[in-house]
């Protein structure tokens, strides 16, 4: 028998899961209150909370008896799930109860807001002019998915329906879906520029926050609405507000929002109350003032999931969730996110070519001395790192596979999986290889001189623009290296200073008219963590080692 308190109850929820639990022998108490500091049961063997409640470090310390967190939700980030894990405490979720309810609220919001409902009713007794209350079709408008999950998969469906047309960008994209649910998988950046509507259905962690950053709400089409019943924190907030202000959106629909406790009269008479106020909580508040005053903006308190027939899944879950853990039975369980894994950039070493400042492109030419004695140091300063390579990437040409062989005399090879990828060879410079770059700087003057060997699309005869470079690194990056970063790996890639440019390029979104400003200097390392959905940079480390070459090349 376990003691289990039971927080955030409402009376159906009293209801429900008394007539799940009432057979067995645990002891269950209900508290109708969020979960705090001042209504712990220290007996507690269970808890089982809703969003509405955060469970805090300090409180998981003060319940010593504790062995299950029970989140009647599908989210879990109100939980401290490092000191769960700590206390080998099990956190389980509910992963699905209101697919078809949570799509259906986002399209009862994005209705509400196209077709002005709100400035509908308060008009239906008051003169009025009709061409105030105009409002817009949704058949023939592109609706745009982040999130192919369950609830995404619904919300498409239901597009379907309005005989929208239908797009959809995830991390983990699933192909069979395409025909199924009649849409197509673009990238985040395509799907910002054409959706005219974009609905998030993806979960909030540390990877996910503020994916719709600044500059990816500044990339959607203009006049595009946003609809968000998802997180509150997948937004940044501010900026939505901002571009809602100035126009460039054209509106959103928002069931949660960054700061959304502030909607709870409670929580505003206990903020004002404590008399103290943290800085994002005043600035959220302001946010959130800010929205509620604006007319094509439509804000409800954390309700897509409010149906009977919803509670009804949550609860029963709840209820299987808690016999099954003591039967050694727990699907559901969640635990703290596995972390990406890190982006590493290193361009091979001094080529003998390079060193008499001959063009390479596609010719195996292998390191000079200079270039062996290079890989020492970069080596060194890969180990002080302390980044556990887990893959490492060569080009099919020799000088790649010299560089990483000589830093692999430093950090070693135990465990390392070592891959080649010809996508990332050097550009090919056609007629112009194994010719002299100072002869061509001469012969072409520096003007173009500097385009043919920075530009983004200018031609050599016989041989490739470094945009058709690009064409052929994003796809293998897409494909083959992505994948590896999501589930957690290290990955070492050593390439070439135009393929690797390409890359910088894709990962930093650098526009076609900045490609010359893209470096890969000889004995540096550039060090990513990039965004899981996107695949792009979201920060960026470069790494000087003690040895330099004699002069910057690109080869």
């Amino acid at each position: 028998m376990a003691v289990i308190t039971i927080y955030d109850t409402s009376e159906l929820d009293k209801r429900q899961l008394t007539a799940g639990l009432e057979e067995t022998d645990h002891r269950y108490n209900f508290v109708e209150d969020k979960i705090s500091l001042d209504n712990l049961d220290p007996e507690s063997e269970i808890i089982s909370v809703f969003v509405s409640s955060t469970v805090t470090r300090e409180m998981i310390e003060r319940l010593p008896k504790l062995t299950l967190i029970c989140c009647r939700s599908t989210g879990y980030n109100n939980i401290d799930l490092e000191a769960a894990k700590e206390r080998n405490i099990t956190v389980v979720n509910v992963p699905t109860y209101g697919d078809v309810t949570v799509a259906e609220y986002a399209f009862t919001m994005l209705l509400a807001l196209t077709r002005k409902l709100e400035e509908v009713l308060e008009a239906e007794n008051e003169p009025f002019e009709a061409k105030e209350l105009s409002g817009h079709d949704l058949s023939g408008k592109t609706f745009g998915v982040i999130g192919t999950g369950r609830i995404g998969q619904k919300a498409l469906k239901i597009a379907n329906g309005f005989s929208m047309r239908t797009i959809a960008c995830d991390a983990f994209p699933n192909d069979a879906l395409t025909s199924e649910l009649n849409f197509a998988y673009v990238s985040l950046e395509e799907l910002l520029a054409q959706a005219d509507i974009i609905s998030l259905h993806v979960p909030y962690n540390p990877d996910t926050h503020h994916l719709m950053n600044r500059q990816r709400l500044e990339s959607m089409k203009s006049g595009a609405i946003l609809i968000n019943t998802a997180r509150g924190a997948l937004v940044d907030t501010r900026a939505l507000v901002e571009l809602l202000d100035n126009g460039h959106l054209g509106g959103a629909a928002l069931d949660v929002v960054e700061g959304e406790k502030l909607l709870d009269y409670e929580e505003q008479m206990a903020l004002i109350a404590s008399g103290e106020t943290e800085e994002d909580t005043l600035r959220h508040s302001v946010e959130i003032s800010a929205l509620k005053k604006m007319p094509n903006v439509i804000i409800s308190p954390h309700n897509a999931y409010n149906t009977i027939e919803a509670i009804g899944r949550i609860n029963g879950t709840t209820v299987r969730n808690i016999i099954g853990f003591y039967n050694g039975d727990i699907p559901n369980k969640v635990g703290v996110k596995q972390k990406l894994g890190k982006l590493i950039l290193l361009r091979h070493t001094q080529s003998e070519w390079n060193a008499s400042g001959t063009w390479t492109g596609l010719t195996d030419i292998c390191l000079s001395e200079k270039g062996r004695k290079d890989c020492v140091p970069l080596g060194i300063k890969l180990k002080e790192l302390g980044i556990d390579i887990n893959v490492a990437c060569h080009t099919e040409l020799s000088r790649t596979k010299e560089t990483l062989t000589g830093v692999c005399q430093v950090i070693g090879e135990d465990g390392l999986e070592v891959i080649s990828e010809s996508a990332f060879n050097e550009r090919d410079y056609g007629t112009y290889t194994g010719k002299n770059k100072w002869s061509v700087k001469d012969e072409l003057g520096e003007e173009e001189f500097n385009k043919l060997r920075r530009g983004w699309d200018v031609h050599i005869p016989d041989g490739e623009t470094l945009k058709m470079v690009y064409e052929r690194v994003v796809p293998a990056y897409n494909d083959k290296i992505l994948p590896m970063l999501r589930t957690g790996k290290n990955v070492l890639i050593v390439a070439h200073g135009n393929s690797l440019r390409a890359l910088i390029k894709h990962l930093e979104s650098v526009p076609d008219d900045d490609i010359a400003s893209v470096e890969m200097p000889l004995c540096k390392i550039i060090i990513y963590e990039v965004d899981p959905v996107t695949g792009l940079k979201k920060s960026v480390e470069i790494i000087e080692t003690e040895t330099t070459p004699n002069e910057p090349v690109t080869c």
